[in-house]
């Protein structure tokens, strides 16, 4: 990975958030038409350029096994689960915002941010690792997170109300075929017609602009731009997000024994800003998701400067 390279498509990837800004103060792109490109990005771009990674080049993508890549990705989850409930305690976070924030650490941006960053750095073949992290995200989210947001929340007085089995009816979804697809013809080596293999990737192609410009119309949409960038927590808990733990995350991960490919990719990963999906999720519990949205859009503008800063670091960790 090299650092100017990472800083100037980081840069593409700000001029791409402020043309959806623009678009949406130009009145060219309302609210709902953004929650359409929401959706098609999350169930049609994203899946189609996850499967079409495997596309002409599978198993040339990694030189590690599919079942190293799953064992790792769970154990840097487990190390975000256990290092999220140490900082909100050492920053003292309390009532519903705890268990939010203990969220926002550990789900990160996987597919809208995540998927554009490693296929412009690293390449589209590299994709493999990001389909598995993602396939883990989703059961992750589902279950450990829907549990901690309804044990932590108003109301609930019996454990019961802690995880029901409706709540993994949401795992069967585009992104999560697609992993599982993907993963499928990487490992049987299956080669797709070639019309179907030309249809995904032009489908493959939109994700990364559509992507962008979503989350900046999203930063237009914000009523209050001022406040989103005058609370001293919000940058240190970005830090700690953005810099902290990818940065012990990688400590780790290169002393383990696998490939430098993959130590890159889920460094980028662990350094992707907080998920939307996470602010979904608040709301639908019905907690006051205002603060979480907050975190999510500065993240989303503060990685722009530190992924670069992180690719400068890697060769020293």
């Amino acid at each position: 990975m090299n650092v100017m390279t990472a800083g100037l498509q980081m840069f593409v990837m700000f001029l791409l958030i402020l043309a959806g800004y623009f678009c949406y103060k130009a009145h060219m792109i309302s609210q709902e038409n953004n929650a359409c490109l929401s959706r098609l990005v999350v169930n049609v771009f994203n899946p189609a350029m996850i499967f079409s990674s495997v596309l002409g080049n599978s198993g040339n993508g990694t030189v590690d096994s599919i079942p190293l890549l799953f064992l790792v990705s769970a154990g840097i989850y487990l190390f975000l689960i256990i290092l999220s409930k140490i900082l909100v305690r050492i920053f003292r976070e309390t009532g519903d915002q705890q268990q939010i924030t203990e969220l926002l650490y550990i789900f990160a941006n996987v597919g809208f941010v995540g998927i554009p960053v490693v296929k412009a750095l690293l390449g589209t073949d590299k994709l493999i690792y990001v389909a598995v992290f993602i396939l883990e995200y989703n059961i992750l989210v589902y279950t450990y997170g829907i549990s901690l947001l309804r044990h932590g929340s108003k109301g609930t007085d019996t454990p019961k109300a802690a995880f029901q089995l409706s709540t993994l009816k949401p795992l069967v979804n585009p992104g999560t075929i697609a992993c599982v697809a993907t993963l499928f013809i990487f490992v049987t080596d299956i080669v797709p017609p070639q019309p179907l293999s030309d249809g995904l990737q032009y489908l493959a192609n939109a994700t990364t602009p559509i992507s962008l410009i979503v989350i900046g119309v999203s930063l237009g949409i914000q009523a209050d731009l001022v406040s989103l960038f005058t609370s001293g927590k919000r940058y240190l808990f970005c830090l700690c997000k953005l810099l902290v733990i990818p940065i012990i995350g990688t400590l780790f991960l290169k002393r383990l024994p696998i490939s430098d490919v993959m130590c890159q990719v889920y460094m980028i990963m662990m350094a992707m800003p907080c998920g939307n999906l996470i602010l979904m999720l608040v709301e639908e519990s019905g907690r006051d998701g205002r603060e979480c949205s907050y975190r999510i859009i500065l993240s989303t503008l503060l990685s722009i400067l530190t992924i670069p800063i992180l690719i400068f670091l890697y060769p020293y960790l």
